[in-house]
């Protein structure tokens, strides 16, 4: 039988596709450079701006900011949760063990900041730096778990190499974001806005990209791990 905690870590991340994009559907519109364009950009719109309390446009932005706050919590679970189920999935060698016991930590943090990205940025003063901070911190922390769990995967012999290797791989998009949001912190730096804006949705999209494929090959991967 299926070990029921990694894959249901696994799902409950799954739940950021459908209410993300439920958010998207019932945005209210507005970017930040026009407030009058209508729905939500690809290009012109962080993700963030799915949870603001007000659009751009200046219309509340209903049903659109439950749907973001859904989607940032279920993801700040399944992330918690997925860290520790896959750490006891590794074994327990010296090397393996370590880089395993970094990368939950590193998992768990990213966790509780990207629960606190359900904040809105506008819901009160001082909202938009606890926001934009956990952000920030959110990518770090993913993006190191991702890489120590990457060579965790990699050291263990029975367990899948390929799902190390996406691990690394998606740490590229990730650090790329990262690097990006600092430095244009606050709006204010160097960086086109629409690069920063393009390096999230590549960024996210990797990350979806992992998780899938860790949900494809749940049977696969503990039955080589002999749990399933």
């Amino acid at each position: 039988m299926i070990n029921s905690g990694y894959l249901k870590s696994l799902l409950v991340q799954l739940l950021f596709i459908p209410l993300l994009g439920l958010a998207i559907l019932f945005f209210k519109g507005g970017t930040i450079d026009d407030p009058t364009t209508v729905g939500y950009s690809f290009y012109g719109n962080f993700i963030s701006e799915l949870g603001a309390v007000t659009a751009h446009n200046g219309e509340f932005n209903s049903p659109s900011i439950f749907f973001f706050i859904g989607a940032m919590l279920s993801v700040a679970v399944g992330c918690a949760l997925f860290f520790i189920e896959e750490k006891k999935l590794l074994d327990s060698t010296q090397n393996t063990f370590v880089f395993a016991k970094i990368g939950t930590f590193f998992g768990i943090l990213a966790a509780i900041c990207f629960g606190l990205v359900a904040i809105p940025f506008d819901a009160f003063e001082g909202s938009k730096m606890a926001h934009t901070y956990a952000a920030q911190y959110a990518f770090r922390c993913i993006l190191l778990a991702l890489i120590f769990n990457g060579i965790a995967i990699v050291f263990d012999s029975k367990f899948p190499t390929i799902f190390g290797a996406l691990n690394l791989l998606a740490s590229f998009a990730v650090a790329k974001h990262s690097v990006d949001m600092y430095l244009n912190d606050f709006y204010s730096g160097y960086i086109p806005l629409s690069d920063v804006i393009l390096s999230q949705k590549i960024a996210v999209i990797s990350l979806i990209v992992c998780f899938i494929a860790r949900i494809v090959g749940t049977k696969f991967i503990l039955s080589k791990l002999g749990k399933a």
